[in-house]
């Protein structure tokens, strides 16, 4: 714990923003599994400054780890509000969306993040085999097409 309280205070004397020096340290935190100490620090960014997204995303995650998928989902969606066109909120929006039974939410802003990101074979997929499961099979010919061209190769597929 004094290794915490001490990277903590260093936190606070860099040259670096103080917000984004926290959330640095909340994502060390996090890969450690230490989610409250992370997700203190990710409190301690957005206090410092509210409007910066990335650390709403990261209480996000924390969230999700924790199983608390409605609180998740709120911090995700403030992380929206501040980075609109972010292809990874998006994604951690229809991840979360998913988990909570909502597939067309989650397909929808799965859609979102594919035109952000429009190179990720792996939501061309997701958007594909979520097609298939609402039933529109043009739309989910048309996502794996798009997986194919992303991959390079024919991957075989079963609609």
């Amino acid at each position: 714990m004094e290794g915490y309280h001490r990277h903590a205070r260093m936190a606070l004397l860099t040259n670096k923003a103080t917000h984004e020096h926290a959330n640095e340290l909340g994502l060390s935190l996090l890969t450690q599994g230490k989610l409250d100490q992370a997700f203190d620090q990710f409190r301690a960014a957005v206090a410092a400054a509210p409007t910066y997204g990335p650390s709403h995303l990261n209480m996000s995650v924390v969230q999700a780890k924790r199983g608390n998928l409605r609180e998740s989902l709120a911090h995700c969606e403030d992380a929206l509000k501040f980075m609109p066109g972010d292809a990874s909120v998006l994604r951690n929006l229809g991840k979360l969306h998913e988990a909570m039974g909502r597939t067309q939410a989650s397909l929808a802003y799965n859609k979102r993040a594919a035109v952000a990101a429009p190179r990720d074979a792996d939501l061309a997929r997701k958007i594909a085999l979520q097609s298939v499961a609402s039933g529109d099979i043009p739309r989910a010919h048309d996502a794996y097409a798009a997986h194919r061209r992303i991959l390079g190769k024919k991957v075989d597929v079963k609609i």
